[in-house]
């Protein structure tokens, strides 16, 4: 399968796809940017400048969104006011970079080094009364982060060690218990970004360096692959009607877009299956 090129490249660094049902459209980031990207029903792309960072959104449920910017958490209202910041750290070293919402409206991101040092990250959750709890300490370049339909299992790619990990979910506190591999992937053809999960069980991944989404079934084996006309292909997510078409983010980090005109643009691909759902903050 091949993913079709839906926009002209329109962010330096695509990221955090999400189908925002309340106003049915497509959003994501350009991160780096600090802006919030949206993909109107027309075709037209817009930009909302949010700050420094603009890493992953997800929508409120009493209404507007919640950002995970560059080191912390802001609250917006539905006219992209802040009515709210949660701070989580202080080291200009170390930025936001990918999350999303658990069954019960909890907010999670994970941050990294700036410089991609080993272990420099941690995945961090934000409650509904906005109290900030680690999940994870020490990960590396921390991103998709997914449940299972069920909401017994989460899934988390680690793209420094190229690997995505299966745990047990508390749901009630919130946390994530007996770690597995789930894949482990090559990266030299290829490390996990983000992730989207489908109503079946099976984990679609974006390929940092690898020009592919590929679906992984529940038992951890290989079962699709899209290619992608950009080789940072870094997120992807259920949209539209049925939630059975595959957005897909890239990025034009590191790559020449004279040879890549492709790189920073969105894709879409049908995949013939529909999403779990993405559940909005409860905060």
């Amino acid at each position: 399968m091949k993913a079709e090129q839906a926009t002209a490249s329109v962010a330096y660094h695509g990221e955090g796809p999400f189908w925002d049902e309340g106003e049915q459209r497509l959003r994501f980031v350009d991160m780096l940017a600090g802006d919030v990207v949206t993909l109107l029903p027309t075709g037209t792309v817009t930009r909302r400048h949010i700050g420094d960072v603009a890493a992953v959104l997800r929508r409120r449920e009493e209404g507007g969104y919640v950002v995970a910017v560059e080191r912390g958490f802001a609250l917006l209202d539905e006219d992209w006011r802040q009515v709210g910041s949660v701070p989580v750290f202080d080291s200009p070293t170390v930025r936001m970079n990918e999350g999303g919402c658990d069954p019960q409206g909890r907010f999670y991101c994970g941050s990294m080094g700036y410089d991609t040092a080993e272990g420099a990250g941690a995945l961090y959750r934000l409650d509904p009364d906005l109290s900030v709890h680690v999940v994870l300490p020490e990960v590396t370049i921390p991103n998709g982060l997914v449940w299972s339909p069920d909401g017994a299992t989460v899934f988390h790619a680690d793209t420094g060690p190229a690997l995505i990990s299966a745990y047990d979910f508390d749901a009630d506190r919130g946390t994530l218990e007996n770690r597995r591999t789930f894949a482990e992937l090559d990266p030299e053809t290829g490390a996990p970004d983000g992730v989207a999960i489908d109503e079946e069980g099976g984990l679609w991944v974006a390929l940092w360096g690898g020009g592919a989404v590929q679906r992984y079934a529940p038992d951890g084996s290989l079962s699709e692959r899209i290619e992608v006309g950009a080789t940072n292909v870094t997120a992807c997510a259920f949209a539209g009607e049925g939630s059975r078409t595959l957005y897909i983010t890239t990025s034009q980090q590191g790559v020449d877009v004279e040879q890549e005109p492709g790189a920073g643009a969105l894709f879409v691909a049908e995949v013939g299956v529909g999403g779990a759902a993405v559940r909005p903050f409860q905060g």
